[in-house]
């Protein structure tokens, strides 16, 4: 049974101008990007994000001297009464962002929503909450410190669930009286929040009758929760739990059925091996399907054509041409034969097969994960980097039975989730329990 309870949001103060106060989550902001978000000293990033340059120790200091000057200064704000939150994203997707979807799935403008609660903490895949990445413990350390000096939860962690009937999001449709994609705001419940950063305008909504707020917890109490976004922040609000004593953790909830809910791949880019090397082992157990010199709608259709679960396919870049290659279809048994896993194979055998036996370097180093196509290509073009693996995208399905059927991890940075929360957006003050 999935325990969720209403909470006392702290956001920024409506009457400041808070588009220049909120960020991206702090594990998406690169070193040029920071900078430009702390350039104005009142940014939530000031407490949320750690500086390249600055070591860990002194972060956790530094975020909560930030902290208390924005409670003091009123920048941040508690809410009067404990509510439920329907946050809500409004964002697009890039040409080349979206070239990688089946037409089906493509549209001009996606309209998300996410039940914002505290959800009480279990371990892990031991009973209604399961993760589907692996993790850095020292990325979980960094996160518990900061959670502990700052007793803040800064943006929830996003969950899925399962709802067929989708009566969850038809609840929040009929209360806020639109239905989505379409936006028709209603004078007499105004957003207490209403902010666009970088492209995706995010909103968020309060209830606190009563009635509905038992409601949703019955609706919510026998779902199952897949952590899609926030797995070191899970983990580290399982150390709280253990170690403080703190039961209850910041969660959106989202419903894995909705349309405006993505699941994209992250593309490697790779660099310190023996060109020879690399080759070789694609002709072991690889074809070329496709090749080009664009990665146009043919290389994506190529890429995307799946005959069974079996039937590998990898996209490739060496800086000059573009390739589909489509592995041994034995091969790819065996090799799931031999991990006990079917979900996730291209990803499996892209590491197994050509990444980890030619690279000479330190993966952390040498292997870059970049979020669109456009970005890994721009890796090789640039010099930084000598070729490029495009990843098919996984489905939601395809995660859930990774997390509840074969209940193993992908490797990290195998799924990108759209959309992306906001940091600054509905955060939480832990109290002591």
């Amino acid at each position: 049974m999935v325990d969720i309870r209403p909470f006392k949001a702290t956001i920024l103060n409506p009457e400041l101008e808070i588009d220049k106060l909120v960020c991206p989550v702090y594990d998406t902001i690169d070193a040029a990007h920071y900078q430009g978000f702390a350039s104005e000293k009142n940014n939530i990033i000031h407490v949320t994000t750690r500086r390249k340059d600055m070591e860990r120790a002194e972060f956790t200091g530094y975020a909560r001297s930030n902290l208390d000057r924005f409670v003091d200064s009123r920048i941040l704000v508690e809410r009067e009464k404990p509510a439920f939150y329907i946050y809500g994203i409004m964002y697009t997707l890039q040409p080349e962002v979206l070239g990688q979807l089946p037409e089906k799935y493509r549209k001009s403008q996606y309209f998300a929503f996410g039940l914002v609660c505290l959800a009480r903490i279990e371990e892990l895949g031991k009973g209604n909450i399961v993760g589907h990445e692996k993790v850095f413990e020292v990325n979980t350390e960094e996160r518990y410190r900061l959670m502990k000096a700052c007793m803040m939860n800064f943006s929830p962690i996003a969950a899925e669930y399962s709802m067929p009937d989708h009566a969850l999001n038809n609840l929040f449709e009929e209360y806020l009286g639109f239905k989505r994609p379409h936006f028709v705001p209603d004078p007499e419940k105004p957003p207490l929040v209403d902010v666009t950063l970088n492209g995706s305008r995010h909103l968020l909504w309060e209830i606190t009758d009563e009635g509905l707020i038992e409601k949703i917890m019955e609706m919510v109490s026998g779902l199952k929760l897949l952590i899609l976004d926030g797995h070191h922040r899970y983990t580290a609000s399982n150390l709280m739990r253990e170690k403080d004593g703190i039961e209850y953790t910041l969660m959106t909830l989202m419903e894995g059925g909705d349309r405006a809910l993505l699941l994209l791949p992250w593309h490697r880019a790779v660099r310190n091996f023996e060109a020879l090397d690399l080759e070789k082992r694609i002709r072991e157990n690889f074809g070329i399907a496709w090749e080009g010199e664009n990665n146009g709608e043919e290389f994506y259709s190529r890429l995307r054509e799946r005959k069974s679960e079996y039937d590998v396919a990898l996209g490739m870049y060496d800086g000059k041409n573009f390739r589909v290659l489509r592995a041994d279809e034995n091969a790819v048994r065996r090799l799931s034969e031999k991990k006990g896993e079917i979900v996730g194979l291209d990803l499996i055998a892209l590491h197994e097969w050509l990444i980890n036996p030619v690279i000479r370097g330190r993966p952390e180093e040498d292997v870059s994960f970049n979020s669109s196509p456009a970005e890994a290509v721009a890796r090789v073009d640039s010099g930084e980097f000598d070729v490029a693996f495009l990843l098919n995208p996984f489905s939601i399905k395809d995660v859930e039975r990774k997390a509840f059927v074969e209940r193993r991890n992908f490797p990290q940075k195998s799924t990108l989730f759209y959309p992306k929360v906001a940091e600054g957006i509905v955060m939480r003050r832990i109290e002591s329990q």
